[in-house]
């Protein structure tokens, strides 16, 4: 109990490293829930910051200059022609454009043209307007494209006899690509985002407790420290298990932290049915089996002195939480992981974890069918225990003979 104890009160020198971590994988679960939600099934044209410059100041003028309003963003303001240059090259602007004077009597000289069929569409804004844009960026020539399509097509509507109002409306329903472009459908299981936040905690649990846990241990592991416990009536076994529990504890309360979480994920649509049940089951057998590792871990002669500890239990955590999770489905989805991978995957806890989430969420698996993969996570945990106890006492029999 006063190894327990002490342990608390080490562990409150981490305090701030326990919260940042904890504040770090709720974000990237929130990222990665977001990334999972559908997107809107729109379609919008991209919108680029232009700067338009009508010196014509016409009717038609100030219609297009309303059309481009609506498509992209204006920039207002007067500005010096370093200042424009900046601005092109920042790309904080895509085109810089000017409406010269006569803008409006040139149009329609175009329009009569079009009437006696003499006219040539091609390149009818550069004959029209004063744009400069970056030729090396595509952007330039969409927004150029963009503006020749509609002027030639008010020129078309005008050339039939219509009035300016109604060619400029229908050619903006012509050309607004949701009238002839569709966005196609993602169909998503109704469980989709609460499976993928239960899936991303086993990475959350391991990150927390090795890099918040760790350092503790290692504190405890000095070499001052250990060599009083061996000459004290406390056997290392029972110092280790002590440590263990002490770990367990913080284990436990993380784990219901993001666990909470995972289930607000989805607005709490599945809590207290049976697949919650089980992904929570999932997790604290998950942490259990994380904890037995630790405890493995903790009895190696690894980063003794304190003040490589940091170091020591950061290298340690990004060593096997990045490939526990990316070997065992937590990054990358099991249907998509390659054969090979998954052989190897079958040997650490994530991959069993990562099978039974998949058996809760998308096969509604009652509990028969997921206690092999609960049993092999047990299992992996119950062999690292058995090996720190093996390591517990062969290191501390060396350090007693020393």
């Amino acid at each position: 109990m006063q190894v327990y104890k002490t342990f608390f009160k080490v562990m409150k020198q981490y305090r701030v490293g326990i919260l940042l971590y904890i504040v770090i994988n709720i974000v990237m679960l929130m990222m990665l829930i977001n990334s999972s939600t559908p997107q809107p099934e729109t379609v919008e044209m991209t919108s680029y910051g232009l700067l338009v410059v009508d010196e014509d100041h016409s009717e038609f003028s100030e219609e297009f200059v309303g059309y481009l309003d609506e498509m992209h963003d204006l920039k207002e303001g007067t500005y010096t022609d370093d200042q424009i240059k900046d601005m092109l090259y920042y790309q904080s602007i895509t085109e810089y454009i000017v409406i010269p004077k006569g803008f409006e009597d040139a149009f329609y000289e175009y329009v009569e043209a079009v009437k006696n069929h003499e006219a040539s569409s091609d390149e009818i804004t550069e004959k029209l307007l004063k744009g400069t844009y970056d030729e090396a960026m595509p952007r330039g020539l969409f927004v150029n494209m963009q503006m020749n399509q509609y002027l030639n097509s008010v020129a078309d509507y005008l050339a039939e006899g219509k009035t300016l109002d109604y060619a400029s409306e229908k050619t903006k329903e012509a050309l607004d690509p949701a009238a002839f472009v569709t966005m196609m459908k993602q169909e998503m299981p109704p469980a989709e985002i609460s499976y993928t936040a239960f899936l991303f905690l086993p990475y959350g649990i391991l990150s927390i407790i090795f890099t918040c846990v760790l350092p503790v241990i290692i504190s405890f592991n000095e070499k001052e420290k250990k060599n009083r416990t061996i000459v004290s009536s406390m056997k290392m076994n029972t110092r280790n298990i002590a440590l263990i529990l002490g770990a367990a504890t913080l284990a436990i309360v993380v784990t219901i932290i993001l666990v909470g979480f995972a289930t607000a994920a989805d607005g709490a649509k599945f809590i207290f049915t049976k697949a919650w049940w089980l992904s929570v089951a999932n997790a604290f057998i998950y942490t259990l089996t994380t904890t037995m590792l630790l405890s493995m871990i903790s009895t190696l002669p690894i980063g003794i002195e304190k003040t490589v500890s940091g170091n020591t239990s950061a290298f340690i955590t990004n060593i096997i939480g990045l490939s526990f999770s990316f070997l065992g489905g937590t990054f990358v989805d099991l249907t998509i992981l390659g054969d090979n991978v998954a052989k190897v995957g079958r040997f650490i806890p994530n991959y069993w974890y990562s099978i039974a989430s998949r058996k809760i969420w998308y096969e509604n698996a009652p509990l028969s069918e997921l206690l092999p993969s609960f049993g092999l996570q047990l299992l992996f945990g119950i062999v690292c225990l058995s090996i720190g106890l093996v390591f517990t006492k062969f290191f501390g029999d060396r350090a007693a003979s020393n």
